[in-house]
């Protein structure tokens, strides 16, 4: 993703797998802020629209979800969102799509997809969340650059837990070997 955004070279669409709670989430707010950072070192978190699309208030930052936990994502969420992105961004470089869990979302959501995949907007960033693509259609992923995630060392979750969370050194190592590298369960 640094490679990408340093020569300018971004997809149109990217999906990035791995366990719950590893930080998929996380990385796309991180690399969306990226895309749409005004400061000198992307992203910087310090330009307002790092801060607005860190806090998902950014107004070319979209995140589609599942309405309830344990749901799907519908097929008129994803009409919504093709709709958006057909525009040209508000303020930023880009419109980013965050589409989390995609891996849930119902069979005619993701036939609906292919065309925003197939066709997308000139300054429209898709990034697909997914534990696993064995759920997406073939026709998605080949469509996408795939980034997969994986556990982190025991240690650096530690060491995430006591530096930026002001965790006790005992609590972060049992809190890091319980999470098995998940840095999100650890936090939560």
């Amino acid at each position: 993703l640094n490679r990408a955004l340093r020569n300018g070279r971004m997809r149109h669409a990217y999906l990035f797998t791995g366990p719950r709670q590893i930080g998929k989430t996380t990385l796309a707010r991180a690399f969306a802020a990226a895309l749409n950072c005004t400061g000198d070192t992307p992203p910087c978190g310090e330009c307002r629209s790092c801060k607005l699309i860190l806090k998902s208030a950014h107004p070319d930052l979209s995140i589609v979800e599942a309405e309830q936990d344990g749901g799907q994502i519908k097929i008129d969420q994803v009409r919504n969102l093709q709709q958006t992105l057909a525009l040209r961004p508000y303020e930023a470089r880009y419109r980013v799509a965050i589409l989390r869990r995609f891996d849930a979302a119902r069979p005619v959501a993701q036939d609906a997809l292919l065309k925003t995949l197939e066709e997308p907007a000139p300054n429209a960033v898709l990034i697909l969340t997914a534990d696993s693509a064995e759920r997406l259609l073939p026709t998605i992923i080949s469509r996408c650059q795939p980034i997969n995630l994986r556990p982190l060392a025991i240690e650096t979750v530690r060491e995430a837990l006591e530096w930026t969370y002001d965790a006790q050194q005992d609590v972060a190592k049992t809190l890091a070997q319980l999470s098995g590298g998940r840095i999100g369960w650890a936090i939560n």
